[in-house]
């Protein structure tokens, strides 16, 4: 079975920084995290008791977009040699076969929890990185300007503190 969860993170830290933010994250809830090139192969996410049914493998993969970058994760769920020897072994008993296929799709949630937590934590990190002030809610840019020029006719501002104010806003 194969899954992918993906989250975009509006950044303008690097592509370098940001795999070596994920590739530290992972390496918190994975067995084994390896750097493969522009990707991150992480096995065994959130493994616990319950993982014994199960082997994972999520290749993490970053794709450029306008205002920063789309994480993608392409995760490889499958079942492991213990579940089928468990499911084989329990089979023939009432309802006992149920058991390793519970656990089983009980994991499948937790791996991909696990993995939407790393993009999250990465995302809060990275999100504004390079000194950007979040915009008020509900005030596109022009908002901004308009307001900002209504100071400076008032002479709340001077033209200076205008012109500043108007690169932060503008991204320049």
């Amino acid at each position: 079975m194969k899954f992918e969860v993906s989250e975009r993170i509006a950044t303008r830290a690097g592509k370098e920084d940001l795999l070596r933010g994920l590739e530290e994250q992972f390496k918190k809830v994975s067995e084994s995290v390896q750097r493969n090139g522009d990707s991150i192969v992480a096995k065994a996410i959130e493994a616990s008791f319950g993982s014994i049914n199960r082997k994972d493998t999520t290749t993490i993969e970053l794709k450029a977009t306008e205002d920063g970058f789309l994480v993608v994760g392409n995760v490889h769920y499958r079942p492991s040699t213990a579940f089928w020897v468990i499911l084989i072994l329990t089979f023939f008993t009432w309802v006992g076969w149920l058991i390793p296929i519970v656990f089983y799709l009980i994991q499948k949630k937790t791996v991909q929890n696990g993995v939407k937590e790393v993009f999250t934590r990465v995302k809060n990190e990275f999100m504004n990185s390079a000194g950007e002030k979040p915009k008020k809610q509900g005030q596109s840019d022009l908002d901004q300007l308009e307001k900002l020029g209504a100071l400076k006719e008032k002479g709340v501002i001077t033209d200076e503190e205008f012109q500043a104010k108007k690169r932060e806003i503008l991204g320049l």
